[in-house]
């Protein structure tokens, strides 16, 4: 009796379901809003591609190659125990700098 009572509870409940209205779950404003917002962002663009973009060319244009210090020969570097399988001296991708030498 009571498994009955339960189910003819869960039945009316079932039929009696309030229908949910949907609401927005994210902030927003007007479309003046939102226009103003875009207008805002096409003159940042305007303005910040251009002046990249120079900056840019600026420092492609006053690059300089900075060389690197002469480092100090120390002993404990350029230790060989034996003879690379190509021969010579050099490192396995120190082939251009050795032929200078």
């Amino acid at each position: 009796m009571s498994a009955r009572t339960a189910l003819l509870t869960l039945a009316r409940r079932a039929g009696k379901a309030p229908v949910r209205v949907s609401r927005r779950n994210m902030s927003g404003g007007s479309i003046e809003e939102e226009i103003a917002e875009m207008n805002k962002w096409r003159a940042v663009t305007f303005l910040a591609v251009p002046a990249c973009v120079g900056f840019g060319i600026y420092s492609f244009a006053n690059m300089e190659h900075h060389h690197a210090a002469e480092r100090p020969a120390y002993s404990y570097l350029r230790i060989r125990n034996k003879i690379f399988p190509w021969g010579g001296d050099c490192g396995l991708f120190e082939y251009g700098k050795c032929q200078e030498e």
